[in-house]
Order: C-alpha cells, then structure tokens, then sequence
C-alpha cells in the first residue's frame, strides 16, 4: 500500500504540484545579495546608479563610465544579479566601453514585488538605455545591448522597441512565449513535455499578474540592428539559438560553444570569448561601415559550430544525447507505462489476493532500506557490467554522489564498443525492476510486483540513454558522456563486433 501511493503521489507531483511550485518560484525567484565583488577589481571609476521603473520600482546598478565613447547595458539571467554578467562588464570595461550593470527587477538590489517575460520587464530595460542616451560619455548611436538567458530575451524586445540600441547580443536567450518553441519531436515531447511546458509558462503569466510579451518570433522581423546569437550546450538551447537566427533579419552571427552548460561559454572559453563579444561590438559601435562588417576577422566569428575537443582516445566525431527535459519525459511515460502494465496484470490474476496481502504490508524503514540498497546495487551492476562486458580496468571506473539528483552513479572514462554500452546501461533496468517485477505477478507478490515496478522507474534514465544511442551503428567506440544522457561518438569505425 506505502508502494502504491508513492507512486500516485509522484504522479501528482510530477505533472501538478511541480509546474505550478516552478512557474511561482519564476515570479518571486530568491534574492541574491551583491556582496562579494564591485567593478572596483577592474575599474576603479564606476558609480553606484538608482534607476526608477514605470511603476516606481527602484532599479539598482553600478555605471563604469565609457572612455571611447560607446556603452552597454548588460543583463543577467533569471535569480541571479548583476555579478553573473561582472565577466562581460570586464571585457568591455578594459577595451574601453561604458558598461551599466543592472539587477533586473525582484533580484539582487532592485525592488519589485514580481518577475516575468512581460512588458514591465521590458520598460525596465528601456528606462537603463535612456540612461545611457543621457550620458556625456556616450555618443548617439553608441549604445549596445547584451542579455543572458531570460535577460537575452528582454535585450532583443527592448532592440525592437527602439533605434537607440545599435547592437544586440544574446547568450542563450530564453523563450518569451510558447510560440518561441520549436515543434515538438516524438511522442514524449508531443504528449508530455510540451503540454506541461504550455502549463508552466501559462501559470507563471497569471502569477506575475502583468500583460505578457510577445514571442520572440514575433520581434525578431522587426529587428534592424545587428545581432550576435551564441549558444552555450546542446538539446533545446541549441535549437532556440539556431531558431532564433533564422528569424532574425539582415546582418547576423551564430556562435557556438557545444562544450560548455547553460550560460557558461564564458567558463569554457573566457580569453576567446570576451574577444569575439568586443569585436562585435567594435565592428557594430565604431566602425559602422558596411566594409568593417565583413573584415575577415569579423566574418571568423560566424562559425556555425565548433567541433568539441579532442578526447585522450582520440577525435570526438560527434554525441548521442538526450535533453534533460526528454529524458525527465521519458522518465514520467514509464512511470504511467509500467504501473499500468504490472499492475493491470496483477490485477487480472491476483485481485482476489490484493486486500489479503495490503493488511500484510512491511514495515516503511525496512521498504526505505531495501529501495536504497537497490539503488546502490542499481550502479553496481552498471559497473560490473562496463568491467567484465567492457573490459575496462578498474580505475576506469569512477563512483560518485550526484547531490543535485540525489543519487549515486556510476561512470565508466574509458572507450567502450556501443553493444558492451548498451549491456550496461540496460542491466540494471533488467535485473532489478522488469525481472522482480515479471516474478511478483506471476507468484502473486503483491510487493515484489511493486518493487519491480519502483526499480523498472527508477531506469528511466537507462531508457532515456538507450532511446539516445538508438541510431549508433554496430561497431561505434563510444564513451560515457561525462556530463549528459548519453555517449561521446569516437571518431573511426573502431574495433568489430563480433
């Protein structure tokens, strides 16, 4: 019985309580405070700026004044502050530019009771560019705009709304609107994770309780100055970016950085990153001739993908992933598959046993151990699996706590044939959830029917990585992809299966 409402309350929780906790926490994101670090590292003259929003909310930032007559306004990402863009506000700072750091609305030091992708947000972003208008440092046609994330999105609106913004960049600009996604692909982004996707956005709407803005499809036409797209991972970001390229007008560039997560191409390539965000902006500030925009080192920048490096086992030929949003999809559609599937069968043959054994229930600590047991032993056998299968040594095996999941894992650093990775990844699923699972029904266990059903879901994961190497051909030397769903594509046919 505590088996069976664990999982109805995961359900619950899964596609009711979880969008509706997120899309609030959207709109009232905690507060960091901008304590540890000021432009003083860098830039000794800078001033402390009070701006006024539309509505009265006090906008809080730091202004370092320009020295070659250029400035631009920099925007952080969702529950952060003006610390997340001090590495942006440094490059431009020592080339020369004015930077204004701002702490969007409801973060850092600015006030507001709400968040959201709405048209406040947006006034707030044109109240700091009139700042900027009104500087004496700043010429007229100077002024630039660079946003991350949620911020990014904000950035290409507020260059919609007026011609003071000369130059637009984004890094890894988040969705205004269902409209901005790209189709769904397959039935679990069709049937899942778009409608919840759909729920979430649609309730963080009503939480910020202002009107909305438009997608960011629907700005880009419109846009006339020049934009600078980067896109940080892979998945779905890569699609916005790439989606959101296409729609832009007139002069354009894509860069991407596959190696590096949400937000930190920075990270992965600081001295190469801030050189390419000055170029641009010296390109698209200063020299505002046709010529500049085609010098060959601004055309460089356009790279439309940068190859990941190489591994100690060679070229990287390319990944077999799966989102984090598929595989928590996926993971949801087992759920509903498997309780349905064993338990429709123990149902047919064992109802008449079901009251029988539900008096009969063990006891919580001891189901909570045996569960942690399995999951421990659950990465056990991924292990084995990628030791005697695989014929890895054992210091290619690397064990760990994931406290982010909660969970520990098991990854293996060494090269594996595809057929020896899929072994591993599917031995757990096998042994501890579908086979206890297929004995509980046909013993009439009501609990190992449960525990099977548990363990078949907690290989969600498993599944979601077989689903991702679906299409690696026989043969294929891959290795354990260390931060995603998946596998890294060895570069060569590799050693034959046989």
């Amino acid at each position: 019985m505590l088996l069976a409402k664990l999982l109805v309350f995961a359900l619950i929780y899964f596609i009711i309580i979880r969008p509706i906790y997120a899309a609030y926490l959207f709109t009232r994101p905690p507060r960091l405070r901008v304590a540890w670090r000021t432009p003083a590292d860098f830039a000794p003259e800078y001033e402390d700026v009070t701006l006024t929003g539309a509505d009265g909310a006090r906008l809080a930032g730091w202004y370092i004044p320009a020295r070659n007559g250029a400035a631009a306004l920099l925007l952080h990402g969702h529950s952060g502050n003006r610390l997340g863009v001090m590495y942006h506000a440094q490059a431009l700072a020592e080339a020369g530019y004015g930077v204004l750091l701002l702490d969007l609305r409801r973060h850092g030091s600015s006030g507001g009771q709400t968040f959201g992708r709405g048209e406040v947000e947006r006034e707030d972003v044109l109240t700091a560019v009139a700042y900027l208008r009104k500087r004496p440092d700043v010429n007229p046609g100077g002024i630039g705009i660079f946003g991350f994330s949620i911020g990014g999105a904000l950035a290409l609106h507020a260059a919609a709304s007026t011609v003071a913004i000369r130059a637009v960049a984004v890094d890894g600009p988040s969705p205004a609107a269902m409209a901005d996604m790209p189709p769904p692909g397959g039935v679990v982004n069709r049937f899942l994770n778009w409608p919840l996707q759909a729920v979430y956005m649609r309730l963080a709407q009503r939480f910020a309780r202002q009107r909305p803005l438009p997608a960011n499809l629907a700005v880009l036409p419109r846009l006339t100055q020049p934009v600078f797209f980067i896109a940080t991972g892979q998945g779905l970001e890569r699609q916005l970016a790439r989606h959101f390229y296409a729609a832009a007008p007139g002069r354009k560039l894509l860069w991407e950085i596959p190696e590096s997560g949400h937000g930190n191409g920075w990270r992965a390539r600081p001295q190469e990153y801030g050189q390419k965000l000055v170029a641009f902006y010296d390109h698209t500030l200063l020299h505002r001739t046709a010529e500049a925009w085609v010098a060959p080192d601004w055309t460089e920048m356009g790279t439309a993908v940068t190859p990941p490096p190489p591994s100690p086992y060679g070229e990287i030929a390319g990944d077999a992933t799966i989102t984090a949003a598929q595989a928590n999809g996926i993971a949801m559609l087992l759920l509903l598959l498997t309780f349905a599937l064993f338990g429709g069968a123990y149902w047919l043959l064992w109802r008449d046993e079901l009251w029988r054994q539900l008096s009969n229930a063990p006891s919580l600590w001891g189901a909570l151990l045996l569960f942690a047991l399995a999951i421990v032993a659950h990465e056990g056998l991924h292990a084995l699996a990628f030791l005697t299968v695989g014929r890895v040594s054992l210091t290619a095996v690397k064990f760990g706590f994931s406290w982010q999941l909660m969970a520990p894992y098991a990854h293996c650093q060494a090269p594996l044939t595809i057929t020896a990775y899929r072994f591993a990844v599917a031995l757990p699923g096998a042994l501890l959830g579908v086979l206890p699972g297929v004995a509980g029904v046909a013993v009439g266990s009501l609990w190992w029917t449960l525990f099977g059903v548990m363990m078949t879901i907690a290989a969600g994961g498993d599944l979601a990585v077989l689903l991702a190497v679906r299409g690696v051909p026989r043969g294929a030397r891959v290795l354990d992809h260390p931060r995603a769903a998946g596998c890294q594509l060895l570069a060569g046919e590799g050693e034959s299966e046989t």
